[in-house]
């Protein structure tokens, strides 16, 4: 297999092929060459179907583009603000990696599949403390804005769809599908199993988070967001048998677990902290202009409405002893505003020797 650390060693048909919004195949190599060589070192555009997945890449526009496409430019905005997920995505990162690993004494690598702009990787700069994980994250990403933007912060990003990675074989220690996994369509899910399984080390972690077609969440996507939004959001969620299925087919089982992750917006007031969770909701999902309409009392009260967990935690096997509906809370600070949401997270093992 053939990695691009150099340029030059990139096939003539694959040199020119549009890759970024700012870069060819071939400067994107070169610019991972030089600013993240150990990304440079994992990639791997020599695989059968590569020229095809290019195409579709290359012809691909997706909500996440910009908010001319969807909510590309009000997502991102939202996301600037790394601690507003940093509950959940601690314990993702927790998952992904035993401590410590068995055959290095470095953090490891994980790769971020549905990464975005990187939130996860500048959460955990921000936010990391010495009990955390400290992997090299890679973030990836279909939509080209959102790896630029990556790039364009000095994380080191791919452009690829979750069903076909530019990765080679057994080369990261982990690989993470989370915050958008609804959004791979259900035809492609298998294959991106099975392509996070290929790229994972044997012994290392693949988890799959969504959340449960019957939660909140999923409710808020169906109600509040599909119909207020010009791109709509008609993605199916998933179930627990659901996910054990998808690795069963890959031929590797999966425990399937609850956890909390929560949107934590904080504040100098509990107002403050109110205005600022429904203002994170509102651009992060595209329903800004509907919650501006409304006003803030009647957001909260639909936040509190549709994110009322009660019923939810009932059918739970153990439920988790959290908020079971939105809440403000005391901080040393201040106030903060949480908004719970609980997910189902696939973990699954692959088989094989560790090196």
């Amino acid at each position: 297999m053939l990695a691009v650390s150099s340029p030059g060693t990139l096939a003539d048909a694959l040199r020119s092929v549009p890759y970024l919004p700012t870069a060819t195949l071939e400067e994107y190599a070169r610019r991972v060459r030089d600013q993240h060589p150990l990304l440079s070192d994992l990639l791997d555009y020599e695989r059968p179907g590569t020229r095809a997945a290019l195409a579709t890449l290359a012809a691909t526009v997706t909500e996440f583009d910009t908010d001319e496409t969807g909510r590309g430019d009000s997502y991102r905005s939202a996301q600037r603000d790394s601690g507003v997920r940093w509950t959940g995505a601690r314990q993702l990162l927790r998952l992904c990696l035993p401590d410590p690993l068995p055959h290095t004494a470095s953090g490891g690598v994980v790769l971020d599949v549905l990464g975005g702009d990187g939130l996860l990787a500048r959460a955990l700069d921000a936010h990391g403390g010495p009990a955390d994980p400290r992997p090299t994250l890679v973030t990836g990403d279909i939509s080209g804005q959102m790896v630029d933007q990556a790039l364009a912060q000095g994380l080191p990003a791919v452009r690829q769809a979750a069903d076909f990675l530019f990765l080679r074989d057994a080369s990261v220690d982990a690989v993470l599908l989370a915050y958008g996994t609804h959004h791979i369509a259900r035809r492609d899910r298998p294959d991106a199993v099975r392509e996070a399984l290929r790229v994972t080390r044997p012994g290392g972690r693949v988890v799959l988070h969504d959340f449960d077609d019957a939660s909140p969440m999923a409710r808020f996507f169906t109600d509040v967001v599909h119909p207020h939004t010009a791109a709509g959001h008609d993605y199916p969620h998933f179930s627990r048998e659901s996910l054990h299925a998808l690795f069963a087919a890959a031929g590797t089982a999966a425990r399937v677990v609850d956890l909390y992750d929560p949107l934590v917006v904080h504040g100098a007031t509990e107002d403050e902290a109110r205005r600022g969770l429904c203002a994170y909701v509102g651009a992060m999902y595209g329903v800004a202009d509907l919650f501006r309409r409304e006003g803030p009392d009647a957001s909260w009260a639909l936040l509190e409405s549709v994110f009322d967990h009660s019923a939810y935690l009932a059918t739970l096997p153990e439920p988790p002893d959290v908020p079971q509906a939105p809440v403000v809370h005391r901080t040393a600070s201040g106030f903060a505003a949480e908004l719970p949401r609980v997910a189902i997270v696939a973990v699954a093992e692959k088989a094989g020797p560790t090196a």
